[in-house]
């Protein structure tokens, strides 16, 4: 090979390898550097509260370098979070680096059941309380308090017509109403309704009204099913039901 080619192939060596550095992603970047880094090992967690039991979830903090003594990891609430107080308590006891290790598990422990909402979750954002440099994606962990289920989740899902403020409906058991909603609950043009419950064993009764009296019909067709989480119906109907539908299923 002569001079002007090897000069070429150094040159394209160079070319690929200043291109790769160039596209290294940031975090592996900080990771190499002796510069100590915090950051959240992810961006979210689940914790679920029940009603008849303790729990709690572990969220993982941890520091790019090793220390020779232990550290504290300062951690504080966002004003970002929705989360109230009486919904969960922080173990500040747990979030300590041990010396020669990188990570500590910070234990969120759950707060009242009956304080969490019944339908969806609430938020509480974790954040570093340093000056010490975070990396740029992982300065927060968000947790979703929801209620847990140590029985049966089912979804409901309606999907109304045009009014769906002449909806109403009621889901019991034995007689005894679980959740319900009365007409009005829904405006006018409202899309969409969807709520799990966590049901008990035995035997149910689902009942969907329509104050007019053409069902979920107007101006087109509408829908409504409850279903485990592995998909399987236990209930399903739609369209012009008339004034009122009902449907019975168990669980086992």
């Amino acid at each position: 090979m002569n001079k002007n080619n090897l000069s070429k192939v150094l040159v394209l060596f160079l070319s690929v390898l200043l291109f790769s550095c160039s596209n290294e992603d940031d975090n592996y970047k900080t990771f190499e550097g002796p510069q100590q880094a915090l950051l959240f090992n992810n961006e979210t967690s689940l914790l679920e509260v029940f009603s008849n039991q303790p729990s709690f979830v572990e969220v993982l903090v941890s520091s790019t370098v090793t220390s020779n003594v232990d550290r504290t990891i300062p951690i504080s609430v966002s004003t970002f979070s929705n989360a109230t107080t009486n919904m969960y308590s922080i173990d500040m006891s747990t979030a300590v680096i041990k010396a020669g290790q990188t990570t500590a598990k910070v234990k969120i422990n759950a707060g009242n059941y009956s304080d969490v909402p019944s339908i969806g979750s609430r938020q509480l954002v974790l954040v570093f309380d340093t000056t010490e440099y975070v990396l740029p994606n992982r300065t927060n962990n968000v947790v979703n308090i929801k209620r847990g289920c140590a029985d049966t989740r089912v979804n409901l899902n309606i999907g109304f017509d045009g009014y769906a403020s002449e909806t109403s409906w009621s889901l019991t058991k034995a007689g005894v109403v679980i959740a319900s909603a009365s007409a009005g609950t829904y405006s006018n043009g409202t899309a969409t309704h969807n709520q799990q419950f966590c049901l008990t064993p035995g035997n149910y009764t689902f009942v969907i009204n329509d104050s007019f009296g053409d069902g979920l019909s107007d101006p087109s067709n509408g829908t409504y099913s409850l279903k485990l989480l592995d998909n399987t119906v236990l209930v399903s109907g739609g369209g012009n039901f008339g004034t009122s539908s009902t449907h019975t299923f168990t669980i086992n």
